[in-house]
């Protein structure tokens, strides 16, 4: 009999450690994954201000075994343009989770989760969520010093009329966890010159900004920008992140910097340090022989309309028709570069 209860424990400690390494984490796993949010949402999309308060809200999924699974979570808005009322009907949430509470699912040891919804509930707005999405999928293809991203289709309800929405959405991989995955430390000093960062991670940074048209970011100022020590010491990789000011998105809301020399987002401009020849030589090289990847990329993307997705691909051809070509190199690009 004691043989026969060993047996059944050790049967059932290795199965709730394989179960442990083997759960669905959630930045593991493509495709989109449904969730409904049950909170009082009126309440928390009408706290705003500088320092929002969590709410409480019951957060739901299908785990993977197909049963439906029930999280309590805080939920507040975040965020800066995008959290004020008369940019957007619909603010980022920040997600904060008791780790006690998330042990063989998704979320598990997460802490705290950015979602990023769409401004607004129509179709329009909806595309700019997905191509924003689209675009960390992009930086994603072009280096694994960049943020997992994760689409869903949310539900908001709210818990006392039950009334609801349903929108595209996505989460980004928190701090801490991309920390890990790269065996980094995420540094929050301000103030440290671009050509302080890694010269082959900012060249290729730059250079991917310049090709989404995105020139909403900075690295002194910390803005859309972080930046990850990977070795003690070493040159801090900058990770770019909030792409909907980009001409790849094309948001309606979203305008070019009044110092920028360009009259729309959907002008490139080239935001990036000078560099030598050979450094930007080697840089344009490395996204030409990227160049099917990205296209891939766009191409099979498959929740964006046929005539938005042969946009992004125009809007992408006409960038390698800059870095392809030697004299636009240096008109578009070379000679943009900044030395302060």
């Amino acid at each position: 009999m004691k043989n026969k209860l060993s047996i059944i424990c050790c049967i059932a400690l290795f199965y709730y450690s394989a179960l442990s390494q083997n759960s669905l984490l959630l930045f593991n796993e493509g495709g989109k994954i449904d969730i409904e949010i049950i909170a009082a949402t009126e309440q928390i999309f009408s706290d705003r201000g500088k320092n929002p308060s969590f709410h409480k809200a019951k957060l739901i999924f299908t785990n993977q075994w197909g049963a439906r699974t029930v999280i309590p979570v805080e939920v507040k808005t975040r965020g800066i343009f995008r959290k004020n009322p008369e940019n957007c009907s619909i603010p980022p949430l920040l997600l904060k989770f008791d780790t006690q509470k998330t042990n063989f699912s998704p979320f598990e040891g997460i802490n705290r989760l950015k979602l990023v919804a769409p401004c607004y509930n129509s179709d329009t707005y909806r595309n700019v969520l997905l191509k924003e999405y689209l675009c960390y999928l992009l930086y994603n293809a072009i280096t694994d010093s960049s943020y997992s991203v994760r689409l869903i289709e949310l539900k908001l309800r709210d818990k006392y009329t039950g009334d609801y929405q349903t929108i595209p959405a996505f989460f980004i991989e928190p701090d801490e966890v991309l920390a890990k995955r790269l065996g980094g430390i995420k540094i929050e000093r301000r103030n440290i010159h671009p050509n302080a960062c890694s010269r082959i991670a900012y060249n290729r940074m730059a250079i991917f900004q310049y090709m989404i048209g995105h020139t909403d970011w900075s690295i002194k100022a910390l803005h859309n920008i972080a930046l990850l020590e990977l070795e003690p010491s070493a040159p801090p990789v900058p990770i770019p992140y909030d792409f909907d000011f980009s001409g790849f998105v094309d948001a309606p809301y979203a305008l070019p910097a009044e110092h920028m020399p360009i009259k729309s987002v959907k002008e490139r401009h080239f935001n990036g340090f000078c560099r030598t020849t050979e450094e930007y030589n080697k840089a344009f090289q490395y996204f030409i022989n990227q160049r099917d990847t990205i296209l891939s990329t766009i191409q099979t993307f498959t929740y964006l309309p046929e005539q938005e997705t042969k946009k992004l691909v125009k809007y992408i051809n006409a960038f390698y028709n800059d870095v392809t070509k030697p004299n636009r190199r240096l008109s578009k690009i070379i000679l943009k570069c900044r030395t302060e």
